[in-house]
């Protein structure tokens, strides 16, 4: 036994370094020369490994503990329904991180070569870009003139920066009608909520609370209560860290979905769980106070406070990051347009600045 769980771990730890550096040789080798590569980071794919090996480690631990306890036949089920998970999530986090290795995009400054899984290389010229959409702080998508979308990047890839730059040089006609079409006609177009990792997030505690609610049916325990009041309390934390953990992600989920602000060229509509939408229309605002503060050697906001006649409203940043920058935009557009009193406060210094 301990030579087969010997070279189960060794196998392990050579199929993790060659996940890890493996894949970055033969993609940085695959670059053609005088091109730029535009790729998810590794650090994403790496993550999305990582997930799978916790898993099988984790499963491990308790296998071992397992094995050392007798095996007790009542439990083979359900440490067998655990071992199976464990190599399918291995299985499938390994297939998805090379998924994302493959799907990759390289440019210069006349074609776009994209690379996508189970599908042939396509080359595409820039002058071939007829319309973006989508937002420069967050995510853009080509079209083609006959409207076939073609490509979808985001801020987190790889050289993303340097893309646009590029794109804005070669297409610059296509840029322009997407600055124009940037109009606020559909305020459900324009919004601040909260960021994506939050509900990537909740999604992982819900599954964890339906794994846990399957193993729980698959057991056939017909009083888990019972079991409960009979478990000594050292055993409670296992017991019930999945079920409180999956119900607070589903509030979590609640809240996120119930969070957001609204907002167009005319009015801004903020929403919180349990309560009425608000609307304000930019010209009622009397007073704008943004609180900022230096983070990695860049200021930012970190609250907003909108003052009017009806009463005091608060925007808080630290998790409305969905859409932040143009928000900010937006704001500070309107108060140069409505004249309203803004005023910057520093948070670490409490300093006061007045526009």
């Amino acid at each position: 036994m301990e030579k087969l769980l010997f070279t189960l771990i060794l196998v392990l730890a050579v199929g993790i370094i060659y996940l890890i550096t493996g894949r970055n040789r033969r993609q940085i080798n695959k670059i053609p020369e005088g091109m730029a590569i535009l790729c998810q980071p590794p650090g994403k794919r790496y993550l999305v490994y990582a997930l799978g090996v916790l898993a099988v480690v984790f499963v491990g631990i308790f296998s071992i503990l397992y094995i050392i306890d007798g095996a007790p036949g009542e439990a083979r089920g359900m440490w067998s329904l655990c071992v199976a998970m464990a190599i399918l999530l291995l299985i499938v986090t390994i297939f998805a991180g090379n998924i994302m290795v493959r799907e990759c995009i390289y440019f210069n400054g006349d074609t776009i070569q994209i690379e996508k899984a189970f599908q042939k290389p396509r080359t595409v010229r820039w002058q071939e870009i007829r319309k973006i959409d989508g937002s420069f702080d967050n995510m853009v998508n080509l079209y083609l003139s006959d409207g076939t979308k073609i490509l979808t990047v985001g801020i987190g890839m790889v050289n993303y920066e340097l893309f646009c730059d590029v794109l804005r040089k070669k297409c610059p006609e296509t840029v322009a009608v997407y600055y124009r079409s940037q109009v606020y006609e559909s305020p459900q177009k324009r919004i601040l909520r909260y960021g994506t990792e939050y509900y990537i997030l909740a999604g992982l505690g819900i599954l964890i609370l339906l794994e846990y609610l399957a193993m729980l049916l698959l057991s056939g325990e017909e009083n888990p209560l019972r079991s409960f009041s009979q478990s000594e309390p050292s055993e409670w934390f296992s017991l019930l860290f999945a079920p409180i953990y999956g119900v607070a992600c589903l509030i979590f989920l609640f809240i996120m979905c119930n969070t957001r602000v609204r907002y167009s060229e005319e009015k801004m509509m903020i929403k919180h769980p349990i309560r009425k939408e608000t609307e304000l229309y930019w010209r009622n605002i009397q007073r704008i106070e943004a609180v900022t503060a230096v983070k990695q050697g860049k200021r930012t906001w970190k609250k907003l406070r909108i003052y009017t006649k009806e009463g005091v409203y608060r925007i808080n940043f630290a998790y409305l990051t969905h859409g932040k920058d143009d928000f900010i935009a937006e704001v500070l557009k309107m108060v140069e347009k409505y004249e309203i009193i803004f005023i910057q406060i520093d948070f670490n210094k409490n300093d006061l600045n007045k526009v």
